[in-house]
């Protein structure tokens, strides 16, 4: 595993997997490598792993596993990957995915993903390419900005409006602590709920690589490639991947809505999935690394069926 990352709930993602010797699976986050690298270990010499990531330095992380014939690691957004899987008729026993950032992307302040550290208000999970966070903070109106950090952030409303507008005040900025002035600006140091800032760099970074977007059309995807009885597995942390996820399992599991006095159902019902537990890391864990304490993992397994479109 690569130094300086373990992921959270690792074991426990791996099991809801539940990988066999042959199966085919795929790490669309390999992130530093933790669950590939343990997945790895439970296959045998028939089995295959995908391990997907759109930072440029994560295929520097995955350069030892390169040797290994099981394993391929493909550069690119996942959502832009899986559907191109999906095109040459490939399929899946298993697929997971870890929302978190990695501790790489964290703690250097060259991507400007965090407060704590002055850097440049970057954001982006792939350098190469996009609007960056100064970009979007720099252009973008007082409405507009107030809307992602609500959304994004789930950042009281009053409390987005006023952010908002000392961001717009300040302008131009350009590095992160630039960014974290205007939050204790506008809404001071909160003694509970933790740095006010966190809410704020987060909603402004899911913006920027438009997460929920990518994340939607990366499930929509993975239903296509999973075989029947396929696992799908999602690690998220924050309310908004999660609502997410939950309403795309949620909608997918075929619940009857006929009235209960017919003898069969009409309705037409067809569970695509079957949900699973949810699951979240243990006192130990976020003890251990406080970074878990929002995550939440929420598994489900493929049936039969033909995906929601028939295609």
């Amino acid at each position: 595993m690569a130094v300086g990352h373990r992921p959270v709930m690792l074991e426990s993602s791996v099991a809801a997997l539940g990988p066999a010797p042959e199966d085919s699976v795929v790490d669309a986050t390999f992130g530093g490598g933790g669950h590939s690298r343990l997945i790895l270990a439970g296959l045998g010499p028939g089995g295959s792993l995908v391990g997907i990531d759109r930072d440029p330095e994560a295929a520097e992380r995955a350069s030892d596993l390169m040797e290994d014939p099981r394993f391929e690691f493909v550069s690119g957004a996942y959502d832009r990957v899986l559907w191109a899987m999906v095109e040459e008729g490939r399929t899946a026993d298993a697929i997971l995915f870890d929302l978190g950032l990695s501790s790489f992307q964290v703690d250097e302040p060259g991507r400007g993903f965090s407060y704590v550290r002055e850097g440049p208000l970057d954001m982006r999970m792939d350098p190469r390419s996009g609007t960056t966070a100064a970009d979007f903070l720099n252009t973008a109106g007082a409405g507009e900005l107030a809307r992602v950090l609500s959304e994004y952030g789930d950042v009281p409303r009053g409390e987005a409006r006023r952010v908002a507008r000392e961001v717009v005040r300040r302008r131009p900025l350009v590095v992160t602590t630039d960014l974290y002035d205007c939050v204790r600006a506008a809404v001071g140091w909160k003694e509970k709920g933790g740095n006010p800032a966190n809410r704020i760099f987060q909603a402004v970074r899911v913006r920027v690589n438009d997460e929920l977007g990518s994340l939607s059309r990366a499930l929509e995807a993975a239903e296509r490639l999973l075989v029947p009885g396929g696992r799908l597995v999602v690690i998220t942390f924050h309310s908004g991947e999660d609502r997410l996820v939950k309403r795309f399992i949620s909608g997918r599991e075929g619940r009857c809505v006929c009235p209960p006095e017919l003898p069969v159902c009409v309705c037409g019902a067809r569970p695509i999935f079957r949900r699973g537990e949810v699951v979240t890391p243990s006192a130990r864990e976020v003890e251990e690394n406080p970074r878990s304490a929002s995550a939440r993992l929420r598994a489900a397994i493929r049936t039969a069926e033909p995906p929601v479109d028939g295609t």
